[in-house]
């Protein structure tokens, strides 16, 4: 079956659900699932590049770093420095680097960067519209990036509702992302809803929770991921929300 062709099926069927007075859910990742990050990582890299701090100590690299482009395929920025020439002989670039991606890529501020995947919102407005509740269950946490996932999904409007769209983060930065996510499945009432689907682009958290939770109908969104586990070959995939 095509992609957009079982992305409509899953709306005929949460509006059948809908008809016979019952409740489905549909439940989405944020990071490379809902939005691409490629463009957050390109500024991160581009400040880092224009930081006279960091210009006077790697100028060279800060030089080449301006040219570097960030593929919506890539896995953090390791890839996009491959190809731009800067691999594992700068140590100390790498180090410096690495330092400032991991406080701007896990912040509130650079959030407005994520783009949404083509036909994303409409989808997840089609969906709540049909009557099906939405929950934006992301491995980012409260405390750095709480207020930021907030305003972005309000800034490309995805339904927010105090009962039927709501966003999970962790409250906890340290807590493991797939038990963080398995653990939302288990905190749900038992048989609330007739059915329940999970769109997720990181295999790790996709094992977990079939092994845990085998009533939930999984779809893998095509993008990225960490490379920790095997894509299993049994799911439906896609690259888009686009219905033709």
């Amino acid at each position: 079956m095509s992609a957009p062709k079982y992305l409509r099926q899953i709306l005929s069927q949460v509006q059948d659900i809908s008809k016979r007075k019952q409740r489905s859910l549909l439940v989405f990742d944020l990071d490379s699932t809902l939005f691409d990050v490629s463009p957050r990582i390109q500024k991160i890299l581009q400040n880092f590049s224009e930081d006279p701090t960091f210009q006077t100590l790697f100028p060279e690299n800060c030089q080449a770093l301006k040219k570097i482009s960030v593929h919506s395929s890539d896995w953090g920025f390791k890839q996009a420095l491959v190809r731009a020439g800067l691999d594992g002989h700068h140590p100390e670039f790498h180090d410096a680097l690495k330092e400032f991606w991991q406080k701007t890529f896990f912040s509130n501020e650079y959030l407005e960067y994520d783009l949404p995947y083509a036909g994303a919102i409409e989808y997840v407005h089609k969906l709540f519209s049909q009557g099906a509740d939405i929950a934006y269950l992301t491995g980012r946490d409260t405390f750095r990036m709480g207020t930021g996932t907030e305003k972005i999904l309000k800034k490309w409007n995805f339904p927010l509702h105090e009962d039927r769209a709501q966003l999970y983060l962790k409250p906890d930065m340290k807590m493991d992302d797939a038990q963080f996510k398995s653990d939302y499945f288990l905190n749900l009432k038992t048989d609330f809803y007739s059915r329940i689907w999970l769109f997720e682009n990181e295999p790790t958290n996709i094992h977990l929770v079939r092994n845990d939770h085998n009533h939930v109908e999984v779809v893998f969104f095509e993008s990225t991921h960490s490379g920790k586990s095997a894509v299993p070959v049994d799911l439906p995939k896609i690259i888009n929300y686009l219905l033709d």
